[in-house]
C-alpha cells in the first residue's frame, strides 16, 4: 500500500525549501492535465529529469531528500502547485509505465491531499506539512483543497 511519514524533514531544511518554492519570483510552468483529455492544469517546476539536474536547486534542496529516502537512481524529481479555482480531482495515473516507487512531500497543511485506488476503493490522505508518502505503481490522483487557494508539493520517482 503506502507508508506515510510525518515531520519528515528538519524544520531548517523544509523552511529552506519553502522560502525557495513560496517565494514570488520562483518560475512556475503551466502543465496542462495529469492524464489525457482531462483540464486539470496545475504548475510545475522540474528539479530533475531526463538523467540528470534541470535546477541550481536541484543539490541544496532535493539531494537531502533522497539521502534520505536511501533512494539509488532518481527518475524525476519536480515541485507541482495545485491552484483549487482550476480544478477539484485530476484523473486517477501512475507516474510512470514501469515498477518504480513515487514519494509525495507536502509542503502545506490544507483540506486538500492525494486520493490512492487501494482495492478498488478510493483512500484519502490529507495533505500535512512535512509528511511524505511513498508508494509502488498505485493508482492515484491530486484533490485541491476548499480551506487553502494553494497546495504545493515535492513528487519524487526513483528506484
Amino acid at each position: 500500500m503506502f507508508e506515510i511519514k510525518d515531520d519528515f524533514l528538519d524544520k531548517d531544511h523544509l523552511q529552506k525549501i519553502q522560502d525557495t518554492i513560496y517565494n514570488v519570483d520562483f518560475p512556475w510552468r503551466i502543465r496542462q492535465g495529469t492524464t489525457p483529455n482531462k483540464k486539470d492544469s496545475y504548475f510545475t517546476y522540474c528539479f530533475y529529469n531526463y538523467y540528470s539536474p534541470q535546477s541550481e536547486h536541484f543539490n541544496s534542496l532535493i539531494l537531502p531528500i533522497l539521502e534520505k529516502l536511501n533512494a539509488k537512481a532518481l527518475i524525476q524529481a519536480r515541485s507541482n502547485m495545485f491552484l483549487s479555482d482550476l480544478f477539484t480531482k485530476s484523473g486517477f495515473h501512475i507516474d510512470y509505465p514501469f515498477k518504480c516507487k513515487t514519494s509525495i512531500l507536502y509542503l502545506n497543511s490544507c483540506n486538500g491531499g492525494t486520493d490512492f485506488k487501494v482495492k478498488s476503493k478510493t483512500k484519502f490522505l490529507e495533505a500535512k506539512e512535512n509528511r511524505l508518502v511513498t508508494f509502488d505503481d498505485i493508482e492515484h490522483r491530486a484533490v485541491t483543497s476548499t480551506d487553502s487557494s494553494v497546495r504545493y508539493i515535492i513528487n519524487l520517482n526513483y528506484f
